[in-house]
């Protein structure tokens, strides 16, 4: 996160300040002033920088950088609500060439998955408030919107969505942080192991015949073992904290490497489509964008009494909110749209499982 700033509104405008300035007049023939070219418009044709002044006044400096920002603001804005309210359509105007007038989806990662995790990290648990990430829903408020959604006839896919990638997703992020609370005695705890010292261990492995031996991986684990119980011996609160954090600094990482995999994913099911794997690449960043920025309003909401069921028709609109982005993006019958969202949904919770068990046993050899 160490480069946010140049995603910022105020670090993007002090960049497009200057390119605010006026064109300067004159009949003389021009030189682009950053590579020589002759100019033939107000941009330049080999490099695309703007005919400029080199030099400009505070004046000039501050009206432009105001300029630039309402302008920045204006576009975020807008991305935002498309990205909210019109699943798929943003991934389907970046593809066909219409990118302009949108933040890019790059830009919009960055900035809004480090907001997300601000907020994720800062927010109270529920041992300080009440006011905690309460993403899964009430039982009785699903029932309700079960029998909505049967009074629809939305009911057969409610089944699938529920159990879908989106609910275990968020379902994980809630049980990781409770898992790895610190002031929780019910948290994370170190296994025990018969052996004081990796001496010890390797004693009673020469002891043993070579064919009952443990392999070279099983030695690892029972060294690092050893290792955690002679640091943290009688240490569980600071085990429990020592792994929390380690573990949530590598958890957006373990986020960030799966999402190849989720457009792989979408190349496969789509393979007989006319789609490059970058086209399924912009979608899934797009998705990401709206999942980080869906569950940051979430996050927010609960801060307010007595507003908990916004909480949970958003948090039901994350559900679905894929399903009609691939519908709109890949233009299929609802049916094969579903199956196939289904399908999607399946193997990709089962990608996160991995992603998760993976990144927790590097944070066990790294603490």
């Amino acid at each position: 996160m160490a480069d946010l700033d140049e995603f910022l509104a105020a670090a993007e405008g002090m960049v497009n300040a200057e390119q605010g300035a006026k064109v300067e007049s004159g009949s003389e023939k021009r030189h682009c002033l950053n590579c020589s070219t002759p100019l033939t418009d107000v941009y330049c044709p080999h490099c695309g920088q703007k005919d400029i002044p080199s030099r400009q006044t505070l004046g000039e400096l501050v009206f432009n950088f105001i300029s630039s920002f309402s302008g920045y603001e204006s576009k975020f804005f807008t991305t935002c609500r498309y990205l909210l309210f019109k699943p798929g359509f943003l991934a389907t105007e970046y593809n066909v060439g219409r990118r302009e007038r949108y933040f890019h989806p790059a830009r919009m990662y960055v900035f809004i998955s480090f907001i997300f995790f601000l907020l994720f990290f800062s927010l109270p648990d529920d041992e300080d408030s009440n006011t905690n990430l309460n993403i899964t829903t009430p039982k009785e408020d699903l029932k309700d919107l079960r029998e909505e959604l049967h009074e629809a006839g939305l009911d057969s896919i409610y089944g699938s969505v529920a159990d879908s990638l989106l609910l275990d997703s968020l379902k994980s992020s809630q049980f990781l942080k409770q898992f790895t609370n610190g002031k929780n005695s019910g948290g994370f705890r170190l296994s025990t192991t018969d052996y004081k010292s990796i001496e010890a261990y390797d004693s009673s492995q020469q002891a043993k015949p070579e064919s009952e031996r443990d392999g070279w991986l099983e030695r690892r684990l029972q060294y690092r073992n050893i290792k955690l119980n002679q640091k943290y011996r009688d240490k569980g609160d600071e085990f429990a904290s020592d792994f929390k954090q380690a573990f949530m600094d590598h958890f957006s990482q373990t986020l960030f490497f799966l999402l190849p995999f989720f457009a792989l994913l979408l190349k496969l099911l789509y393979i007989r489509r006319n789609y490059y794997y970058s086209e399924h690449l912009v979608l899934s960043i797009c998705y990401y964008n709206f999942f980080y920025l869906a569950a940051s309003l979430v996050m927010l909401i609960n801060l307010i009494p007595g507003v908990g069921f916004i909480s949970v028709i958003i948090a039901f609109w994350i559900y679905l909110y894929f399903l009609f982005a691939m519908k709109r993006m890949y233009n299929q019958s609802w049916p094969k749209t579903v199956l196939k969202f289904v399908m999607f949904s399946l193997i990709f919770a089962f990608l996160i499982l991995i992603g998760v068990s993976v990144n927790a046993m590097v944070t066990l050899m790294l603490i």
